[in-house]
Formats: C-alpha cells, sequence, structure tokens
C-alpha cells in the first residue's frame, strides 16, 4: 500500500493531523495513515539549549515506521536544533522525517493566534522534508516549497507546491510508487 504514515511525538491535536494527511494527499498523491502516539526519550532533551535533538528524535521514530508505508511524517510540538544551527522546522533522512510544530504557531512569536496561517506553515514544511526523503534538494526559487526557511517569514513566502523543475523531477521519483 502506497501511504505517507503520519506519527504523532507526544500530544498533537487531531484536527491539526487530518488537516496535514488531507493536504498531503492533495498535494503528493498519497493517502495517509495516522499512527497511535508515542512518547520520545529524554536523552535527546539539551538542556542548555532548551531544545531537543532533531537527528536522535529521527533516528527513534524511524524505528516505528510500518512496514506498509512508503514514507514516514514524524509531528513533535517541541522545539528543534541540529547541531550547527540554532533551530530547525524539521529535518529527513532516507524514508522518515520530522517536524517540529513549536516555532509555526504564531503564538511562539507573541503573535495572535491563527490557526489557517499555521496549518498552512506545518503543510509547508511537511511537504518539504518530505520531498527530501523522494531524493529533492534545496531548490533557488523561493516560492517553491522545497527553498530552504532560513526564517519564518520563507517559509510564509513560499508555495505549498513544487516548482516546474522539482515537479519534474518528483513526477518522475513518485512514478516509481505508483
Amino acid at each position: 500500500m502506497n501511504y505517507i504514515c503520519i506519527l504523532p511525538v507526544g500530544e498533537i491535536r487531531e484536527e491539526t493531523l487530518i488537516s496535514l494527511g488531507k493536504g498531503l494527499e492533495e498535494v503528493l498523491g498519497f493517502s495517509y495513515r495516522i499512527s497511535p502516539p508515542i512518547n520520545i526519550s529524554d536523552f535527546s532533551y539539551n538542556a542548555e539549549r532548551e531544545q531537543y535533538n532533531a537527528e536522535d528524535i529521527i533516528t527513534e521514530i524511524a524505528e516505528n515506521m510500518p512496514v506498509t508505508a512508503k514514507k514516514l511524517l514524524g509531528v513533535i510540538d517541541v522545539d528543534l536544533f541540529v547541531p550547527g544551527l540554532n533551530f530547525v522546522f524539521g529535518i529527513a533522512e532516507t524514508n522518515s522525517a520530522v517536524i517540529s510544530l513549536a516555532r509555526l504557531k504564531p503564538e511562539f512569536y507573541s503573535k495572535e493566534k491563527d490557526e489557517t496561517l499555521f496549518r498552512e506553515r506545518v503543510l509547508k514544511e511537511a511537504i518539504h522534508e518530505l520531498g527530501h526523503t523522494f531524493g529533492l534538494h534545496h531548490c533557488p526559487d523561493k516560492t517553491c516549497v522545497m527553498h530552504f526557511s532560513n526564517c519564518l517569514e520563507d517559509t510564509d513566502s513560499k508555495s505549498t507546491y513544487f516548482c516546474r523543475n522539482c515537479c519534474i523531477i518528483i513526477s518522475r521519483k513518485l512514478s516509481r510508487y505508483y
């Protein structure tokens, strides 16, 4: 079966997961299944930074990928980092990706809550990280979902869709799944 497994890590609102799954279906053409939530071990937490190491988390969640799934997307609501960067919205490797909801919320920046904006950001970052699992790299087109987001403004200015060049590449890669 060709589906993306959405894995809540910790407590994630069901509405957020369903909205994300429907968006992934629309853009990538894969159905989705939401797995029961898991908790992460404390070893990924860096008290000095008050953040979680995304590399440790992705290694831990990859162990939960169902055999029948094509890709695994972990969704977590803590602030993530990788060594060398102040923070990341998400990371990907091979068939697994993880995104953090923390910095995608307007409230994180003392702004008014905006559910529509939040869900759009979540979808963009999920598509971006899953794009990496399909072999796509960062794109120079600032409107392409594969453009690197160095800050939230970068995420807000890009689309939820692939640019023409990335669309050609992803279409070739996705064709072997159908």
